[in-house]
């Protein structure tokens, strides 16, 4: 989960039984800028400037680590910087800044943060300026200076202050924070932070815990009516109907439009499910054959006796119930692309017929005598491990270097999780436009469930839910029993009867392998053990 995937009608619901606003399990309260701006006037006359800072920069303390817990108890970001990258749209949402980062460096394991943010329309600073036009010489935005200590104490494990170095109100057109953990400027910041009297961050985070497990637990007693607030637009990155984030398949892209180019032929390999079809079909609209026909067939869906007719075409009478000239799908897709689907399923004798297409360009018909010219390009595609199929003498190999001149590899769905919640979006969107989306533990299964069917698989879970939640938000409930059976809870599933450790390996191999349906090469390499090892360690379980 990034940052950017959150989307705030997912995270800001109503309770269906009191009908308040909720953030995560908590209750929202509704405050105006000017009450906040009277309510720390108030405490200036009361208290002095310095009570009334260090009470605001309190209050912003407590908020921004309450905040941070509850994001992190509904998402399971894909990195600690993911994580407190969050804060800038919750405070978007709550109406206090809009963040940017301008240097964030971050060791988790090490608790060391500095980071620099500029602050643009601060909450704060607008309302003092709004109402007091002269120049203050002072920094002003005091809650806001907390929520961002409270936020990335959370995320770091250990105090981070958060200090403004620039503020609209001295003049500026925007707001400048510095952050840094303890660790980094101690002598410096530990005077800020006894001004504060912070408590121990681990008692306030085992506080905010035992909080949001009771809020949680409570929230679960409650009937689930939740409805749509708005349908709000996300982007994630589309290339001709292709939704993707992820590396691999960006880099997929990025060689498909190279070979797009040339006429040379293509393999693509990869599990079902996978979208093979759809990059051949990005191939053929970024080549100069683009305004030709795009033809495709399924050679393993097809019977033999007619896969020849198909591919070849025939004449009439070359076998019984020819009653007319039929022209093949290789000479119809003219100068186009022909594509050939699952063509490690493709029979010895039709091989040996490509063969000759893809080298001398030419086809004859069944029946025919003369041979015609073929102009299109080919592209095949398969879901087999081809070099094993050329050992077992099914594929010929020399049809195999003829097609796979520019081979291309899709990464399974297990492999690119980061394309998982933005493609799970897409197919809800186009499903029902006016959804109001997942709950955040529903992400956590999607994301964590190892999807064997790939996107196609993904696609149907998709339709499945949204028939079974209706106008509700998606709830781990609504989704198909395979993805909850599986989902977050593997680490239970392994360890439910406390076993010893050698034997949470055996289960963990054991899963792996059931994931990979058997493929010895793909577990190996996801275990990072050799084949013998595995072949070992899967001996051991079977006796």
């Amino acid at each position: 989960m990034r940052a950017s995937d959150i989307k705030i009608e997912e995270i800001v619901k109503r309770d269906p039984k009191s009908g308040f606003p909720l953030f995560g399990s908590h209750r929202l309260m509704l405050s105006s800028i000017a009450s906040l701006k009277r309510f720390g006037d108030d405490l200036i006359l009361a208290l002095g400037y310095d009570k009334m800072r260090a009470i605001l920069t309190r209050l912003g303390y407590e908020n921004g680590l309450t905040a941070a817990m509850a994001i992190g108890e509904m998402y399971e970001f894909d990195s600690p910087l993911e994580w407190l990258k969050s804060a800038r749209s919750l405070l978007i949402m709550a109406g206090v800044v809009n963040l940017e980062f301008t240097t964030l460096n971050l060791d988790h394991e090490a608790k060391r943060l500095e980071f620099d943010v500029l602050g643009h329309e601060s909450f704060e600073a607008a309302n003092y300026r709004e109402n007091n036009p002269e120049i203050n010489p002072n920094t002003i935005c005091n809650l806001l200076v907390g929520l961002l200590s409270g936020f990335a104490s959370a995320v770091l494990g250990q105090e981070v202050l958060v200090r403004e170095t620039q503020c609209m109100v001295q003049g500026n057109d925007i707001c400048i924070f510095e952050g840094k953990s303890i660790s980094l400027d101690e002598a410096a910041l530990k005077v800020w932070k006894e001004h504060l009297t912070l408590e121990p961050l681990g008692e306030e985070i085992n506080r905010l815990k035992a909080e949001l497990e009771r809020s949680r637990k409570d929230l679960i007693r409650r009937d689930t009516e939740i409805k749509r607030l708005r349908k709000k637009v996300f982007s994630p990155e589309i290339n001709h109907g292709i939704i993707y984030r992820s590396k691999s398949m960006s880099n997929v892209l990025d060689l498909a439009l190279k070979v797009a180019a040339t006429d040379v032929s293509v393999l693509i390999q990869g599990e079902s499910g996978t979208g093979k079809e759809l990059i051949s079909r990005f191939i053929h609209t970024h080549s100069s054959r683009k305004k030709e026909p795009f033809l495709a067939i399924n050679c393993a869906a097809i019977p033999e006796t007619l896969l020849e007719s198909e591919l070849f075409g025939h004449v009439k009478g070359a076998f019984t119930g020819a009653g007319n000239d039929k022209k093949g799908l290789l000479i119809a897709a003219g100068k186009g692309t022909f594509f050939l689907d699952e063509v490690g399923e493709m029979p010895m004798d039709i091989q040996a017929k490509l063969l000759r297409v893809l080298q001398e360009k030419e086809v004859r018909p069944l029946g025919g005598t003369m041979m015609e010219p073929v102009h299109a390009r080919i592209i095949a595609a398969t879901n087999r491990d081809m070099k094993t199929l050329i050992k077992a003498g099914s594929f010929r190999e020399d049809l195999y270097y003829r097609l796979s001149v520019f081979p291309l590899t899709i990464e399974p769905l297990r492999r690119r999780r980061e394309d998982i919640l933005i493609l799970a979006r897409h197919f809800l969107s186009s499903i029902r436009p006016d959804h109001c989306g997942f709950a955040p533990q529903t992400v956590r299964y999607l994301e964590k469930y190892s999807w064997p069917g790939n996107v196609r698989e993904l696609q149907n879970c998709i339709e499945y839910a949204s028939v079974m939640a209706g106008n509700d938000s998606i709830l781990p409930d609504h989704l198909p029993p395979a993805v909850i059976s599986e989902g977050p809870a593997l680490f239970s599933s392994l360890t439910g009867d406390v076993p010893s450790l050698a034997e949470i390996e055996a289960r963990y191999i054991h899963w792996v392998f059931n994931q990979v349906q058997g493929n010895k090469k793909e577990a190996a390499r996801i275990l990072d053990i050799g084949s013998a090892t595995l072949w070992r360690h899967l001996k051991k379980l079977s006796d």
